[in-house]
């Protein structure tokens, strides 16, 4: 391998080193993910589409990733284009130059204080170690944990998730907050969106992080789900909360909570006094982008208190 991948992971505390790329020689890298009991079937899905010999790195115990250089880049995304028509999880990255290092950056580990990990399952940075690591290939569905107002529902989920809930996300994108929760111990998870991409790629995150028994993802309606969650999930902006809030107030139950983002800070107020009679016990801001977090009734005079029930009720990222 030439070189190494150099900046600093996105919180210091802890924080993987990126791994050495490979194949400097070729204009792309195709990266296809396998495990360690995949790779002979990865191997031959590579020689027939003529690649051989391709590099494997190990960002994780469990994760093993097969790079091959390709010379021509419309060439490179065939053989991606193919191999996810046959069910594999590959991408192209750039070999080298400026275009790696951006890449790089992009694909470091998320981490969420010291409870709570999100990374891109083709990421080459070294990810051993890390807390409640959750693997994502969005490809279609929105979520990939970096953006302010995902990253808040995350912190909001490493602080109240306490264990066994029922978690309904609702434009569940692809799948990461659901996932989270039930990576940082929630029982099960509903997942609706109005596009078909976004279950789909909440299906495959779900099976990628073996939680497939757990997760159920669908176009239905919140009218058409039944039953009251333990906490919603709402990353859909002013205008989705708006038009969604009654559908909202009924998924949440007694001793539940609601997290709801992708509203500007002036339209809070609007949101707050859409959702009541939940309060709001914990406001958070992230590069001007809010969340709330919402209840019946104070957490401190509920029988099973979030943990972060003791949090000032406004906290910056």
């Amino acid at each position: 391998m030439a070189g190494s991948y150099r900046g600093q992971p996105r919180q210091e505390s802890g924080a993987p080193k990126p791994l050495r790329t490979a194949g400097q020689d070729g204009t792309v890298i195709v990266v296809l993910v396998a495990t360690e009991e995949e790779l002979p079937g990865a191997r031959a899905s590579l020689r027939q589409l003529g690649l051989t010999a391709p590099e494997v790195v190990a960002p994780s115990d469990t994760r093993r990733l097969l790079l091959s250089p390709v010379i021509d880049e419309s060439r490179g995304a065939q053989v991606v284009t193919r191999l996810r028509s046959e069910g594999r999880l590959a991408v192209l990255r750039p070999a080298g130059g400026p275009q790696l290092g951006a890449w790089t950056r992009h694909t470091r580990p998320v981490l969420v204080g010291d409870r709570l990990a999100v990374c891109f399952a083709w990421s080459e940075h070294d990810r051993r170690g890390l807390a409640n690591l959750v693997e994502i290939d969005p490809n279609g569905g929105f979520g990939t944990g970096d953006h302010p107002s995902t990253r808040l529902l995350l912190e909001a989920l490493a602080s109240g998730i306490t264990g066994g809930e029922r978690v309904l996300d609702v434009g569940c994108g692809s799948g990461v907050l659901g996932l989270c929760a039930l990576r940082l111990g929630a029982s099960n998870m509903v997942g609706v969106d109005i596009e078909t991409q976004a279950i789909d790629a909440t299906r495959r995150n779900a099976a990628l992080n073996g939680f497939e028994r757990r997760v159920q993802a669908t176009r239905t309606t919140l009218d058409g789900i039944e039953g009251a969650f333990d906490v919603v999930l709402a990353n859909i902006g002013r205008a989705g909360i708006v038009e969604l809030a009654p559908q909202l107030l009924a998924r949440v139950s007694p001793n539940g909570w609601l997290g709801v983002s992708g509203m500007a800070p002036a339209q809070c107020s609007l949101v707050a006094a859409l959702l009541r009679p939940l309060q709001v016990v914990e406001r958070r801001m992230c590069d001007d982008w809010p969340a709330l977090v919402l209840a019946h009734r104070p957490f401190g005079h509920q029988p099973q208190s979030p943990k972060f029930a003791a949090l000032p009720s406004s906290v910056k990222c």
